[in-house]
Parts: C-alpha cells; structure tokens; sequence
C-alpha cells in the first residue's frame, strides 16, 4: 500500500547509540546474575501471606478437584504449573517461591532481547537495567503467585508478534536460507500461541495483551498494507481462542464479578500503575514522587525517540501501555476493585519507552571502545553524564530495594512467627483461638504442617459480626477442659471474643508479629492464693485482695493474678505494672498494660463501685528453682510518675515458689 498511511507508519532508521556484541554479552551476564541475586536474597525470610496461601492450598488438590473448584476470579494456568511444581519440589517457602523467581529474571533478558531486535541495543541495557532492580517487580518475584509468570508470557508473546510483522530486524533475516522464507516461521507462530495462551491462562486481565495486539495490528496493517502477515496474526489469534475455549464459560461468569478489595478511586489508577512499574512502591517519599515524575517526562521523550526511529515499533510499544492504561481505567470507573499487580505486562513496555527517553540523552555513537574516549574534558564529561544518571536511577532502585528487605512496616504478617511463638511455648491442655481469615491458608500450613504443633485450632471467623452475648456460648465451648488458650487476633480490631476472654481468663501480655497479635490467656483451672490487702493507692482507690497462682509453680507456666479494687473518687488513667522479681529485688518480667487487657481503663471505673483485673504471666521455660517476688506497681503513662502507697511504690501480692 502507497500513501499517507503507508508514510505514517514507516519505519525510519536513525543513528542510536552502537554497543559491540562482546560487552553485550558480558553486562548481560552481569546484569542477569544481578537480577537472581535481588530475587532469590530473603526468599523466604517473610511468612508466606493469604494469597499465596491459596495458591498452596489449592494446588495442592488433585488436579481435577483443583480445576473443578476454581473460583470465579481466578484462571487455572499457574494454578496447574504450581500443582505439577510442588510433586517436584515439595511445600517449603523456598521451593514455593522459587517457582516465581526464573520466569522474572528471564524477562529481564527477555526485555533486552525485544528491544535491540527493535533495532536499539542500548535502550534494551537500560530497560533491562531498570526492570532487573524494580522493587515491585523483585517483591513479586518472591511470591508464591502468577504475576512474574504473566510478566515473561506477555513479553514472548509481544516478542513473537513483533518478529511477524518485521522479520527484516529479527535475526533470522539476517542471513535468510536460499528459499528466501526464514525457516523458523513456524516456530515463531507456536511461540506466540503458546505464549498468548499461557498469558490468558495465567490471569483475566491478561486479556488485555491480545487486545492491545490487535488496537496495533489494525493501525499497523492499514498502514503497511501487509495482509499475509495479517492473515497469519488472525489464524494464530483464532488458535489462541480455541485453546481458551475449555474456560470461555467461566470467562463469562467472571465478567459479572464485583471483586472484593477496596475501591480505589479511578483518576488515581494511572498514575499509580506508572508509579509502581517505573519506581516501585517501597521507594520513600520524596524521591518516589520526584522520581515518577522524572520518569513520566522520559517516558514522552521516549515515546518521541520511537517514533522518529520505527514508526512500528512505537505503535506496538504505545498499544502496549497505553491501551491497557486506558482500558483499565474504564474498567475502575464500572468496578474499582483493581491492583496494579493485575496488569503487571505494561511494565516491561512501559520501562522500554522511558528507557529510550533516557537513552536519547547518551550522545550517538559508540558506547565502549575508542568511541568513548573524547578529545577534550568537556566531551568526556557530556558522555559521562547520561552514564552517572542511569547509576543515579540503579542506586535510588537500591533504597527502594533496602526498604523492601529490611523495612518491617511493608512486610506480610508473620503466620510463622506466630506459629513459632505458640510451638515453642504450648502445654498439654492447650486451645489455639484463631479470630481473623481463614488459618488454613497460612497458619495452619507452619504450626500444624511444618511445626506439627499439637493444640487444636478452632476457627472464629463464624463469630465475626456476633456481639458480646453471640460469643459467649462457643467460647464457653471452646474453652471448656482447657487449661490455657492462645489467640491469634490479626486484620481485625479486639472486639466481643477479646472482651468475653479479658473477662472470663486471665492474659498475658501479647506478642506481635507483624499484624498478627498472638495472646497466651490463663482459663480457671482452679482457686488462687488469696490475701486481704485494704491497701490505698492514692486518694480514691483502694486495693482490697489479691490472689495469685501458686504457692508451687513450674518455669514456663503461666502465673494467673486477679486485683479486687474499690473506687471512691475518679481516677485518672493509670496503667499497671506486674512484676517477678527474684528474692533480692531483680526484675526479671515487668508487664506494663490497662487493666483488663485494655478494655477497662482507671478513668473508666465507676465511683462507688468495685473493679477487677485479672492479668498472667508467662515464666521463662529456663527460669531457676526457688522463691520469687511478685509485685504490682501503678503509674501515670503521660509522665511515668509511680503512685505511692504505704508500702512503696511497688506493692508485694505475694510469693511463690518455682521448682523444675
């Protein structure tokens, strides 16, 4: 075809920056190297989270079960490959994750392979530099999920599809047989089906893929007039859909799914998906801002460069990004149940543009060898600067990756810790209360599959819109012949199961693990040592007995305190201090908390009325034989001033003795 069109979409030659084939081959190297080291570092440092807790429970099904109850929203394509992985590899967090690390480091060689075939090597160092220390795309490369997956399948597709429609740049053009016909052209097509269908397999939006591929296709074939090339793109796209057939009736069921996250609002998903493919979610402010706008200026100097280059290549690079940017953002304004994981394949075309815009700041020439070396300061420092940028953005992807690994505030909720916590610590007679989603997913997964913890667990989640007098009944049952229980509060607020345990049981005092609280109660196991007291604390308070466990106990039990108290006046909010000490005055455990595990603030108690508090402490499993000192102390938390009573400021309960 002749004319504008064909004008339009031409592709014009430019002089990019040359790098030889040998310093190619070593900073891949490196780079690849570099990008396994970041993926596999604390692999499986970080608990596994509930999604990827799906993912184990359900690949571990049979496969048949597997595929017959897959959720509405979900694909069964890494679902299947995970299912086969876990025979090989087994159920660890290492094995399990590890499956999501290769398919991300791929793609960075991936990246480089479709950006120099788009004739411009230097970019495709830099876009494979950027995607190779992108925090987000280094987090999800070490989860036990499909997006890394999606990320490589999309780009052999789009790979695939670019040498269709230019082979003169693909290397098999370079040297074509005697024939004339390249004799991979068939395995160009089953790449790009294979590819395409996995990519559609592996997650609903990667539907966007394909769609974009033909936005392209129609721009580029009225332009190019190429229709062979066309029929061949069509007869693969209708191998692809075949293929997707076997789902095409849960496709249709899923196109009614409202989703279940949070909405988000719909003028904030572009910029966010542009924020997490280019800077990543873990860079701190402000450099995540400035950094994205920087990024966003590259990105249409880069979209300029392609044009000016390979008037096909920015049409498949445009239609690659920016149809899925708009399509989704329509899709936000209908049901604003999104994450930007979902669409993780704009990220490598997305990286590829800003890439080029970068690269248009390296003076054209060579890059390595004598062509580096200028004549005068002024021209060496002009080639340094483009270099010393890049170093800029690699570093600044660096903090970025320093918090991801160390900053415990964007970590997952530590299920193993917690399981840990309780194994190590756990009695015979113990309950584990579990109010928060589904301990199948993870919890279970540590402390009954891989600790083999022996409590039973009980799931509370029934309880979740009950009140105080709902929970009271399966509490009572649930608790009824054990001696202690432990707890588990995590995506939830304390509310009716903490009070009704507050009240009915005694707590220690909790451990945290990375939003998952984990609480040891004492239940009533029979009567305390119980001593009057009529002891004032202040002006209107009056400690009047005290009961306590003993007066033998063992290290590693859990010493049960009950205070009885009369209020004669307001009080302001005091916070107690319960404490072990040795038979010299050593503090060995000081608990500092609100009365009633929180629920019954001083400045709460009713004047002329009495109040109780009952609270625990955990010996140490390696606590030594003998007698022990427990003692209460009250305090003023905005300034830690002690209230004083006519026996000092910390007041004896009682004693006991601890024996092996």
């Amino acid at each position: 075809m002749n004319g504008p069109m064909n004008d339009r979409m031409s592709d014009r030659p430019a002089a990019p920056a040359r790098i030889d084939a040998a310093s190619v081959r070593i900073l891949l190297i490196v780079l690849l190297l570099a990008a396994f080291a970041l993926r596999l570092y604390h692999l499986d440092f970080q608990s596994l989270e509930g999604d990827e807790g799906i993912s184990l429970q359900r690949s571990s099904q049979p496969l048949g079960q597997m595929l017959e109850r897959m959720p509405v929203e979900h694909v069964p394509g890494y679902f299947v490959l995970l299912n086969g992985w876990l025979r090989l590899a087994g159920e660890h967090d290492f094995a399990l994750r590890y499956l999501s690390v290769w398919p991300s480091v791929v793609a960075v060689a991936l990246v480089y392979r479709w950006t120099a075939s788009m004739g411009r090597p230097v970019t495709g160092l830099i876009a494979a530099l950027l995607l190779a220390t992108n925090a987000f795309q280094v987090w999800y490369a070490q989860q036990a999920r499909m997006y890394s997956w999606l990320l490589l399948t999309s780009l052999f597709s789009y790979w695939s599809l670019w040498r269709m429609v230019a082979p003169e740049t693909s290397a098999e053009a370079a040297s074509p047989p005697p024939s004339g016909r390249p004799t991979t052209r068939w395995k160009v097509d089953i790449l790009y089906i294979l590819s395409t269908t996995a990519t559609v397999y592996l997650h609903y939006f990667g539907f966007l893929v394909p769609v974009a591929q033909t936005v392209f296709m129609a721009i580029w074939s009225l332009g190019r007039g190429r229709w062979r090339i066309t029929r061949r793109w069509i007869i693969n796209g209708i191998a692809v859909f075949l293929l997707f057939t076997p789902w095409l009736r849960n496709l249709i069921a899923f196109l009614g799914f409202q989703g279940w996250r949070e909405p988000l609002d719909p003028w904030q998903v572009p910029w966010m998906m542009h924020s997490a493919y280019s800077v990543g979610f873990p860079m701190p402010q402000p450099w995540q801002s400035w950094l994205a706008g920087f990024y966003l200026l590259m990105a249409l100097l880069g979209f300029v460069v392609w044009w000016r280059q390979n008037r096909s290549a920015w049409g498949m690079l445009a239609a690659a990004s920016l149809v899925p940017f708009a399509l989704i953002f329509i899709a936000v304004l209908r049901s604003p149940d999104f994450h930007e994981r979902y669409s993780m394949f704009i990220a490598a075309p997305w990286l590829m543009v800003i890439a080029a815009g970068i690269s248009a700041l390296i003076p054209q020439g060579s890059v390595g060898g004598e062509g580096m070396a200028g004549r005068s300061s002024r021209a060496l420092a002009w080639r340094l600067l483009p270099a010393l940028l890049v170093v800029g953005l690699v570093a600044a992807n660096g903090l970025a990756l320093n918090r991801l690994y160390f900053d415990t505030t964007l970590h997952k909720p530590d299920y193993h810790g917690a399981a840990i916590r309780i194994r190590t610590n756990e009695a015979p007679g113990d309950i584990v209360l579990v109010d928060g989603p589904n301990p199948e997913l993870v919890f279970n997964h540590y402390y009954e599959d891989t600790y083999h913890g022996q409590a039973p667990v009980h799931d509370l989640r029934f309880l979740g819109d009950a009140g105080y007098e709902q929970v009271e009944g399966p509490l009572q049952e649930f608790t009824a012949g054990a001696s202690r229980a432990w707890e588990l509060l995590y995506f939830r607020a304390p509310g009716p199961i903490q009070l009704w345990m507050a009240t009915h049981a005694w707590s220690s005092a909790p451990t945290y693990h990375n939003g998952v609280r984990v609480t040891l109660y004492g239940l009533d196991r029979g009567p305390l040592v119980e001593q009057e007291m009529e002891l004032p604390f202040g002006a209107g308070l009056t400690l009047e007995r005290a009961a306590i466990e003993g007066p033998v106990v063992k290290a590693a039990d859990l010493l049960r305190v009950t205070t009885r108290w009369q209020v004669d006046a307001p009080l302001p909010e005091y916070k107690f201090s319960l404490r072990l000490l040795t038979a010299e005055g050593q503090v060995l455990i000081a608990d500092d908390y609100v009365p009633q595990n929180w629920f019954a603030p001083t400045s709460q108690w009713v004047v002329g009325a009495g109040a109780v508090d009952q609270r625990a402490l955990l010996l140490p499993a390696d606590l030594p034989p003998g007698s022990y000192l427990v003692t209460l102390r009250l305090y003023d938390p905005t300034n830690g001033v002690p209230v004083e009573t006519s026996a000092g400021q910390d007041v004896q309960l009682g004693t006991v003795e601890v024996r092996g």
